[in-house]
């Protein structure tokens, strides 16, 4: 079976299971959880400090001292970045009904504190802790030819996976394929349309639904119905199907060209063959 007749088949596939909603049973989805010792400052930041920090490249931010501490330095010329730190202030209140007395904290305003990304810094190497999976998931050598760097690290964002395409990286919170699957897909995504100027939730379609049809080619059953959810969430259609698949229709074209550019550059045995299965 020629490669367009087995892109065609799955998509086929898919499009039955999201037109009928005869779904199979859902896995859950795991997460790489922290090994004990591999803690570092920005662990107890808030989520919005953590994004700032992950929005200049780099996973580990800390203060001039903090470095000092573990025997690193920052680089002369090194530019700061900031992250802010709440301005409290104790209050007195009185209760209007019985007049009691109680005092509380609230946030007046933010302080910039100034942190140095660990690319800035030299010194000491740093502990480093192994989160690769034992087993890589089906098309792990396309990241490779595309020059893509991965790697897997504990969870310490709100995303499982992400696709950095000034630096060409994809960072995954979790071994599950279809999790390197969407990365991939933006990544592929990426080398024929400008993902900066590229409706967002559009190409969070084309990624999902294209990590659906390389599931389906890995013979990777259940996250079909995660992947629904998914871009329904970003067509705003929940549990309207016609949408959801009007959708997809609009950018199929994309989701093709990724599907094939991977299954040109990877070693891994395609399927013999991808039947349409259902149907109404």
């Amino acid at each position: 079976m020629d490669k367009t007749t087995i892109i065609y088949n799955a998509v086929g596939t898919l499009m039955v299971m999201f037109q009928s909603g005869a779904f199979p049973a859902q896995v859950a989805t795991t997460i790489i959880k922290r090994v004990e010792g591999d803690t570092i400052p920005s662990d107890s930041w808030s989520l919005g400090n953590r994004l700032l920090m992950v929005s200049q490249g780099t996973n580990d931010a800390r203060g001039f001292r903090q470095w000092q501490e573990v025997d690193r330095y920052v680089k002369k010329g090194s530019k700061a970045i900031y992250i802010f730190a709440p301005l409290t202030k104790k209050v007195t209140e009185k209760d209007k009904v019985t007049g009691e007395e109680s005092e509380r904290i609230i946030v007046v305003g933010f302080r910039p504190i100034p942190i140095f990304r660990y690319e800035d810094t030299d010194g000491e190497i740093l502990p480093k802790f192994d989160y690769a999976p034992k087993t890589y998931p089906p098309f792990f050598d396309v990241a490779e030819k595309l020059g893509l760097s991965v790697s897997y690290q504990p969870l310490r964002s709100k995303y499982l996976g992400r696709y950095t395409p000034s630096t060409k990286t994809i960072e995954l919170c979790s071994e599950d394929a279809p999790v390197y699957y969407h990365e991939l897909s933006h990544a592929v995504h990426n080398t024929f349309v400008d993902l900066k100027t590229y409706d967002k939730d559009k190409a969070e379609i084309v990624a999902e639904f294209s990590a659906c049809v390389l599931c389906e080619l890995s013979g990777i059953s259940g996250y079909q119905w995660q992947g629904c959810k998914y871009i329904e969430r970003y067509c705003g259609a929940a549990d309207k199907p016609e949408i959801v698949l009007k959708k997809i229709m609009g950018v199929l074209n994309d989701v093709e060209k990724i599907v094939s550019i991977v299954l040109d550059a990877t070693k891994d045995k395609l399927p013999t063959q991808v039947t349409i299965k259902g149907g109404n």
